[in-house]
């Protein structure tokens, strides 16, 4: 009696967790406040986009694309119609709150006095960069202790992530399988992690 009793709970905590999680995962709330930009690191099959909300906009920034599959999916889990923007190799222009530039080759987005720099394989200087999305590499990359934070594409294979899971230095895998958001106020920063329904 008492095995079956365990059994029963084991079942029943397990069923609770899959279904908040499913819950959870349906819509979410960025929660953003006066002052605050959400970056929501927004991976899926077939493209690789940022979606950068403040109190007044919303807008998702294409990095890479090969269609369009599952994005307004994704976007109604944030419950936000924001403007889509295909970014090219001739980038500098304001949106919003958002300025966006290449320097050096280097994809750079100045968000609330933060600049989050997208780093595409090749070597680049990040010294101005407060925050860092490895889109891919294709060497090791050494770590700028400037950096507040750092953002990795989970194809990207462990033997060019080395000094980045070893430093000191916040990082996070961005996948098909959660969303990872970046919240910025004036003064600080804070990374959520939410599973994704696609598991």
């Amino acid at each position: 009696m008492k095995r079956f009793i365990i059994v029963i709970l084991i079942l029943v905590t397990v069923l609770f967790n899959v279904d908040t999680r499913a819950f959870v995962a349906k819509k979410i709330d960025l929660r953003i406040k006066d002052n605050e930009t959400s970056i929501v690191f927004l991976k899926l099959v077939n493209s690789s986009s940022l979606l950068i909300n403040d109190e007044d906009s919303s807008n998702l920034f294409v990095l890479n694309y090969k269609n369009d599959k599952g994005f307004k999916e994704a976007i109604k889990i944030f419950d936000c119609k924001p403007d889509i923007f295909y970014l090219n190799n001739a980038v500098d222009k304001k949106i919003d709150n958002i300025y966006v530039f290449r320097q050096k080759n280097l994809l750079k987005f100045r968000v609330s006095n933060y600049t989050l720099c997208v780093y595409d394989k090749k070597s680049y200087n990040i010294d101005n960069c407060d925050f860092v999305y490895l889109l891919s590499l294709d060497e090791e990359f050494e770590v700028n202790e400037n950096v507040s934070a750092i953002f990795y594409d989970d194809s990207i294979e462990t033997k060019w992530l080395r000094n980045v899971q070893e430093s000191w230095i916040d990082n996070s895998i961005v996948s098909t399988d959660s969303f990872t958001i970046l919240k910025l106020n004036e003064d600080s920063y804070n990374i959520v992690i939410v599973p994704s329904t696609n598991n």
